[in-house]
């Protein structure tokens, strides 16, 4: 397949995914991911990446599905299992379960529910070269108004592949905060065409680089998504080996040290026992544990 069909590829792929539909363990680590989040007191910001190809030229916006919901205040995704591994998957479960009802009231409240597309690409950020390989999320938008539609749009007017190591363009990302001074990407352009690298050996490093977005973004399980679902937050429970709703551990907290003032017959004032309230992630207790990683990004 020749750099042209990589580049029809991609433009099919847009082609496929702007028509109307009627129904629609691994280590966390920042320098695994790009991300177009602002600071807390930046307003805008510009950052500059490089798409790489794919090793058998089809397009390198590969398609997945997650669930977006609040944990604690927080927008956090979850990989869906039914789309990306054909298990049972309790969102999607609960969107079922919802439109059965036949209700309207219901089936707006599956909405939140429901799986939701997006893309993930792999990039080099121009400005940390030295993390190498970054891995690109955003969402897909029906209104054709997202990030893959700007992308989509430089692809047109050039008629270039931009991800040829040789005669492949950069991007320019302008970021800036919504009415809602929320982040988001205002307008994407291209630059004139340049090699990848000057350094062969660091590029082909890069171009060799086999990881999938799976090996950075996890897949949780059956049991965690239970919970999140349910209204809860997950917590590993290192005695029961299992997913536990952090409500319950902190009720047996409080019940564990009510016993022991019991006890004692004086207030506890042991200062290493303590009822933390504040946001929880999974506590694992060894490498074959389930890490907290790439589904609980901060962007």
């Amino acid at each position: 397949m020749s750099k042209k069909d990589a580049l029809s590829a991609m433009l099919e792929q847009y082609q496929t995914n702007s028509e109307t539909k009627n129904n629609q363990v691994k280590k966390y680590d920042l320098k695994n991911y790009f991300s177009t989040h602002l600071g807390p007191k930046e307003t805008t910001a510009t950052k500059r990446i490089r798409i790489l190809p794919t090793t058998d030229d089809s397009t390198p916006f590969k398609e997945i599905y997650g669930h977006k919901v609040q944990v604690e205040g927080e927008w956090k995704t979850f990989i869906c299992l039914k789309h990306e591994a054909q298990q049972d998957c309790p969102f999607c479960e609960a969107n079922d379960a919802l439109r059965a009802t036949g209700n309207d009231a219901q089936k707006e409240l599956a909405k939140k529910y429901s799986a939701k597309k997006m893309y993930v690409v792999k990039v080099i950020d121009r400005d940390n070269e030295k993390d190498g390989i970054k891995f690109w999320r955003f969402n897909h938008d029906y209104r054709k108004q997202g990030i893959l539609d700007k992308i989509f749009g430089i692809l047109q007017a050039v008629q270039k592949d931009i991800t040829n190591p040789e005669t492949g363009r950069d991007l320019l990302i302008i970021l800036a905060r919504d009415q809602n001074n929320r982040p988001a990407v205002q307008t994407i352009s291209h630059l004139d065409p340049t090699p990848l690298n000057a350094d062969k050996a660091l590029e082909q490093e890069w171009l060799s680089d086999e990881r999938t977005w799976k090996d950075v973004y996890a897949i949780k399980p059956y049991e965690f998504l239970e919970i999140i679902v349910k209204g809860g937050v997950p917590v590993w429970d290192k005695i029961q080996k299992k997913f536990v709703d952090k409500i319950s551990v902190m009720e047996k907290e409080k019940n564990d040290v009510a016993a022991e003032d019991i006890t004692i017959g004086v207030p506890n004032v042991k200062p290493n026992i303590t009822v933390s309230t504040s946001p929880a992630l999974p506590v694992v207790t060894n490498a074959n544990d389930y890490d907290d990683d790439g589904s609980d990004l901060p962007f």
